[in-house]
């Protein structure tokens, strides 16, 4: 008796809390779930990152995050230059790091510039010269 209890309680909440917590946690990809399918269909109308990689022309440095053909790798662009800092590190490699966000329009045109950004350091602000001070040690 008390197993049929038990059994007839268990679907009872499972029939109230399953729409529930579908609607609450989106189970099942919801109002979105065709985007996921037409992200498949671009990437593959484009090819495999190993296809476009393989199938590049590029008779000097192909850069891994962006496939821009370059002289040297220290000439690669970051992948998201809008919102990337490129970091220069004294051996010849570089970082791309998120631009420091200010409410100094001054500060953000000079973070913008991408003749200045790299060489400028503000106090207090993750930057280019945050990340050659963490490169020596300093912090």
């Amino acid at each position: 008796m008390r197993l049929t209890t038990f059994i007839y309680s268990l679907v009872a909440y499972s029939l109230i809390f399953i729409p529930f917590t579908n609607a609450f946690f989106n189970f099942g990809g919801g109002h979105n779930a065709g985007h996921g399918q037409r992200n498949r269909e671009n990437t593959a109308a484009q090819g495999s990152y190993e296809d476009r990689y393989l199938a590049n022309n590029c008779q000097g440095y192909l850069c891994p995050d962006t496939l821009e053909c370059v002289s040297y790798p220290s000439d690669c662009p970051c992948p998201f230059p809008a919102s990337q800092l490129k970091c220069g590190l004294p051996d010849g490699n570089y970082i791309c790091i998120s631009k420091p966000a200010s409410k100094d329009d001054a500060v953000n045109n000079i973070y913008d510039n991408p003749n200045q950004n790299s060489q400028f350091k503000m106090e207090g602000m993750r930057d280019c010269g945050w990340v050659l001070d963490e490169y020596y040690g300093k912090l």
